[in-house]
């Protein structure tokens, strides 16, 4: 499992076309992800204070895109390089900062699989 954070009516508006594409695409083209154990550093570090935010828990099986992991940082990220299908999306949880502003994982996270896409024999 990959995750991404969002605006909600950005991923909203998204649903519909049955693919999602943020605005940061065409400058760094691909979509930035998270490792879980990287989800609560990112969103501190990126979304501090925001209230409007969804963990979008992609499976990448599901994934019609080509993840690669690369370094930034002195860690490995996940990168989606093309249009998120939102049927990989396994769940849309509410990410909102807590009363300080700062982030914890939401309790009702799905359970964090090694979901890799198989490899071809």
């Amino acid at each position: 499992m990959i995750y991404r954070i969002e605006r909600e009516d950005i991923w909203q508006k998204a649903l519909p076309s049955g693919h999602y594409i943020p605005d940061s695409y065409e400058s760094d083209g691909f979509i930035h992800c998270s490792a879980l154990e990287q989800i609560v550093d990112v969103a501190n570090s990126h979304y501090a204070g925001r209230r409007d935010l969804l963990l979008l828990c992609i499976s990448q099986k599901l994934l019609n895109a080509q993840t690669l992991w690369e370094p930034s940082d002195g860690l490995y990220y996940p990168h989606i390089y093309g249009p998120l299908n939102t049927s990989a999306v396994v769940a849309a949880l509410p990410f909102p900062c807590g009363e300080d502003g700062t982030f914890q994982l939401p309790a009702d996270m799905p359970e964090d699989t090694d979901d890799f896409p198989e490899e071809d024999p």
